[in-house]
C-alpha cells in the first residue's frame, strides 16, 4: 500500500514538473528534477514486482460480456470527458500552422498519398521547406478526419479513445479489488489533462495524441500479457516512430525464451510483413534515400537548435527544462554539429546499457519477475531516457512518457503484493 501511495503522487509530480518545473528550478536543474521523479516511478515499479511471493503473475479474472463492455467503455469514457476542453483548445488555436510545421507536414503527406504522389518529399511552407520524417501510421490517420470533414486533430482524439478502451478492458481483467481497478482506469487521462491545463499550445499544434494512443495499446497488451494486443501495439508504434527499435531486442529475447518457436515466427512474420506492406514496398523502394534524407533533416534541425536562434542565440527547446540538452551543451566542446554528435553517442550508449540491463535482469530475476512485467518497465525506462538524453526533445513528446507512467502506476495498483 505504501508503494501505491507513493506512486500516484510521483506520477502527478512528473506531469506538473513537465510544465512548471522550470519555474521552480532553472533550466539546468529542472531536467534533473524531472528525471529523478520519472526514475522514481520506475524504481517503485520494479520494487513492487520484485517483492512478490513468486514469479508467476496472478491469473486474470474471467472475461464476461457485460463486464468487458463496462470496463472498455469506462476506459474510453476517461478520455471522452476531455472532449469539451479539447474543442475549446482547437478553437483557441484554429490554425496550428502558425506555430508549428508538424500538422502541415502530416496533412501534406496524406494529401499526396491519396493523389498517388510520393508523400516523402520537401513540403513548401511560407517560412521554410521541411523534409517530412514521419512514418506512415503517423500521417495516415489524417484520412479519418479528412473523410469526415473534421479538424485533423480529432483523429488523434478518436484513436486515444479507442486505445483507452483497450486499456480499460485489460485493467478490468486484472486480479485486483474493483476500487483499485477503477482508480487505475483514470490514470492515462491525467497526462492529457496536464496538457489541457498547462501545455495547451503544445497539444494544439502537434499530433502526439496519435503516438500516445499507439503506446497505450502496446502497454495495455503488456499489462494484460496478451500477445495479439502487444503485436498490434508493436506494429502501430514501429510504423509511427522509430524510437521503439532499441527496446525490441529485449521483447524478442523474452518471447524467444517463453513462447513456442512457431508462435515467434508468426509474430515476427506479421510485424515484418506490416513494415514491408506499409513502408518498404509503397515508399522506401520508390526512393531508398528518403529515410536517410529524413534523418539528416531531423539532425540538422537539432544542430540548429544547439546553435541557437537570434542575437544572442537561444536554443528554445532547452528553455523548457525537460531534457538534458542544455546540460550536455554546457559540457561538450566543439561546434553545434560536434555537440549534437556527442549527445547522440551518449543517448545511444544509454539505450544499449538499458538493453543490456534488461537482458541481465531477465535471468537475474527470473524467479521473481515475469517477462512481460520486465518488458513494460524497460519500455518506460528506455523511452524516458531516449527523450531525456535526446539532442532535441519537444514538450509534447512527453505525453507518451506520461501514458507509460500511467500504466506502470496502474500495474502497481492492481498487482497483489505483501508489500
Amino acid at each position: 500500500m505504501k508503494i501505491i501511495i507513493a506512486g500516484v503522487p510521483l506520477f502527478t509530480l512528473q506531469i506538473y514538473l513537465t510544465f512548471q518545473g522550470v519555474h521552480y528550478f532553472n533550466k539546468y536543474w529542472s531536467p534533473l528534477a524531472l528525471f529523478l521523479v520519472s526514475a522514481g516511478i520506475a524504481a517503485l515499479y520494479f520494487y513492487r514486482h520484485l517483492n512478490q511471493p513468486a514469479k508467476s503473475p496472478a491469473p486474470l479474472v474471467s472475461s464476461r460480456l457485460l463486464s468487458t463492455m463496462l470496463w472498455t467503455l469506462g476506459g474510453a469514457l476517461t478520455i471522452v470527458l476531455g472532449y469539451e476542453e479539447l474543442r475549446k483548445l482547437w478553437v483557441e488555436f484554429p490554425n496550428p500552422a502558425q506555430y508549428s510545421d508538424v500538422l502541415p507536414q502530416l496533412e501534406a503527406q496524406y494529401q499526396r498519398f491519396i493523389r498517388g504522389e510520393m508523400p516523402y518529399a520537401p513540403v513548401p511552407l511560407p517560412t521554410h521547406t521541411p523534409f517530412p520524417v514521419y512514418m506512415p501510421l503517423h500521417w495516415l490517420p489524417v484520412g479519418i478526419t479528412s473523410w469526415l470533414g473534421l479538424d485533423t486533430r480529432w483523429a488523434g482524439f478518436g484513436l486515444l479513445v479507442i486505445a483507452a478502451g483497450i486499456y480499460g478492458y485489460w485493467v478490468g481483467r486484472q486480479n485486483a479489488p474493483v476500487g483499485a481497478r477503477i482508480a487505475a482506469l483514470f490514470l492515462p487521462s491525467m497526462g492529457l489533462w496536464g496538457f489541457i491545463l498547462w501545455g495547451r499550445l503544445e497539444l494544439a499544434v502537434s499530433f502526439e495524441i496519435v503516438i500516445a494512443a499507439y503506446y497505450l495499446v502496446l502497454a495495455a497488451g503488456l499489462l494484460g500479457r496478451h500477445v495479439p494486443t502487444i503485436v498490434v501495439g508493436l506494429i502501430l508504434c514501429l510504423l509511427s516512430r522509430y524510437t521503439l527499435l532499441f527496446w525490441l531486442p529485449l521483447l524478442a529475447y523474452v518471447w524467444w525464451k517463453e513462447l513456442p518457436r512457431k508462435t515467434n515466427y508468426t509474430i515476427w512474420g506479421a510485424v515484418a510483413l506490416s513494415v514491408l506492406l506499409l513502408y518498404i514496398f509503397p515508399f522506401y523502394l520508390q526512393d531508398p534515400g528518403i529515410f536517410a534524407t529524413g534523418i539528416k533533416y531531423h539532425n540538422d534541425g537539432a544542430i540548429a537548435q544547439w546553435a541557437g536562434f537570434g542575437d544572442p542565440p537561444v536554443s528554445w527547446t532547452m528553455e523548457t527544462g525537460i531534457y538534458f540538452g542544455i546540460n550536455m551543451k554546457s559540457v561538450f566542446s566543439g561546434d553545434a554539429a560536434q555537440q549534437v554528435f556527442l549527445a547522440r553517442v551518449v543517448q545511444g550508449a544509454l539505450m544499449l546499457a538499458l538493453l543490456g540491463f534488461g537482458l541481465w535482469a531477465y535471468h537475474r530475476w527470473e524467479k521473481r519477475l515475469d517477462g512481460y512485467a520486465l518488458c513494460l518497465g524497460l519500455l518506460y525506462a528506455m523511452i524516458g531516457c531516449f527523450y531525456f538524453f535526446s539532442p532535441m526533445t519537444f514538450q509534447y513528446y512527453l505525453l507518451v512518457l506520461m501514458v507509460l507512467s500511467a500504466v506502470l502506476v496502474a500495474a502497481m495498483m492492481t498487482k497483489g503484493s505483501r508489500v
